[in-house]
């Protein structure tokens, strides 16, 4: 309803229908009439009612009695959320984040440097681990749009204050690997000598099973073959991963532990049985 003088919105003032604008009186309230009207108002005054900007004032009057913890605890519930939404968690999964939140919290783990969020990624990933999920740290840094080096460092010291530290050192490579290399377009054959590949270097020197590192191990195993259907870029899109270059970078450093300097004329079988190849000692 407008004001019949100056076409303003009027409001309620008191026991009044009253222009915000001119002053002007355009009738009264009925007790019943304002009880009617605060019913579904959570009793905060009758100002705020069904008019525009009225739902900001309420949500405004509820958050406003929250301490900080709780304000802090919601923030906390909307990320968990939207953690548990990006990589389609399962409730149980979601709650164990909020388990592990509030141990650490007790625990005096966090710093004022940990943002709700770096925390929140953090432990994400350690219970997208836990539960089998079979995302990298790539593609959970990619998704949640943190940095790899902050979620990597945060999940490790939360792990290790959680008595959790055994998930970064127990890995299933292989969900991965066939992951990736399904993506590739990539048959059971060359999935498993990236496996037989993987654990062949695990031998000589262990590995933690980065996105760049089975990149790298992907690329390896396409050069020894004839007939090449992938690029390093084909495989840095899959993974993620910026600049194909990393891919190469690590492809050199897993060449120098098994000892040779290039795969040409090499099949997986030569390098993982340690067979000699024109005098060139794999």
């Amino acid at each position: 309803m407008k004001c019949e003088e100056c076409k303003t919105e009027i409001v309620v003032c008191g026991m009044e229908y009253m222009c915000p604008t001119c002053g002007l009186v355009h009738g009264f309230i009925s007790e019943n009439k304002l009880k009617d009207r605060h019913k579904d108002n959570n009793n905060l005054g009758s100002i705020i009612g069904n008019e525009k900007g009225s739902y900001k004032l309420r949500r405004l009057a509820v958050t406003s009695k929250m301490s900080n913890d709780e304000r802090s605890l919601k923030k906390v519930q909307f990320y968990c959320s939207v953690v548990s939404s990006e990589f389609t968690l399962s409730k149980s999964s979601k709650e164990c984040i909020e388990i592990y939140y509030s141990s650490l919290k007790r625990k005096l783990v966090f710093t004022s440097k940990m943002s709700l969020e770096d925390r929140v990624a953090a432990l994400g990933y350690i219970v997208i681990k836990e539960y089998g999920y079979h995302y990298t740290l790539q593609e959970v840094s990619k998704k949640l749009e943190i940095s790899t080096k902050r979620i990597s460092k945060l999940a490790r010291l939360f792990a290790r204050k959680l008595g959790k530290s055994y998930l970064f050192s127990n890995t299933n490579v292989r969900p991965l690997i066939e992951k990736f290399c399904l993506q590739l377009d990539k048959d059971i054959n060359f999935i498993n000598e990236v496996l037989s590949l993987h654990v062949h270097i695990n031998k000589k020197e262990s590995h933690y099973p980065t996105s760049s590192y089975l990149a790298a191990l992907v690329y390896l195993v396409e050069t020894t073959k004839l007939t090449k259907t992938i690029t390093q870029k084909d495989i840095a899109d899959v993974f993620g991963i910026k600049s194909k270059k990393t891919i190469y970078n690590k492809y050199k450093t897993i060449l120098q532990i098994l000892g040779i300097k290039s795969t040409h004329g090499l099949t997986i079988d030569d390098i993982t049985e340690g067979m000699t190849w024109e005098g060139q000692e794999v």
